[in-house]
């Protein structure tokens, strides 16, 4: 059985490869995401099946990610990192964000994300 950090570190990794599907198999089917961005406010997903059909048509294209400090205690786990792309528009996106996972059962019962995002970045960064 893996330890938490491998577990997070692993869960991470598939949403960088945009393995969504290897991802959906860490989630409990009543998962609960609850999102908090500087740009487009609170969102809800209330499980697997809502995540799974969500619309991500306001997403930049070709996002990668950066996970940076990663804080386990007792069955939550915190992340940090940054994420880039580029805008339907052309223009660059840069974020930041903490994810928080609750797990139950070696599955993510609850995450909350917060996310700073500049929707347009002007210039280098």
């Amino acid at each position: 059985m893996e330890d938490t950090r491998q577990l997070v570190e692993k869960i991470n990794q598939l949403f960088v490869e945009g393995n969504m599907e290897r991802f959906m198999d860490y989630l409990a089917e009543d998962v609960v995401w609850e999102m908090f961005s500087s740009s487009s406010g609170h969102t809800t997903i209330n499980g697997k099946k809502e995540l799974f059909n969500m619309d991500s048509s306001g997403m930049p294209a070709h996002m990668g990610f950066e996970f940076g400090t990663i804080v386990i205690e007792g069955n939550v786990a915190s992340v940090q990192g940054t994420s880039t792309g580029k805008l339907n528009d052309g223009g660059a996106y840069k974020g930041y964000f903490c994810d928080v996972y609750h797990f139950r059962d070696d599955k993510i019962a609850n995450i909350e994300s917060y996310i700073i995002d500049n929707r347009k970045v002007n210039g280098p960064n």
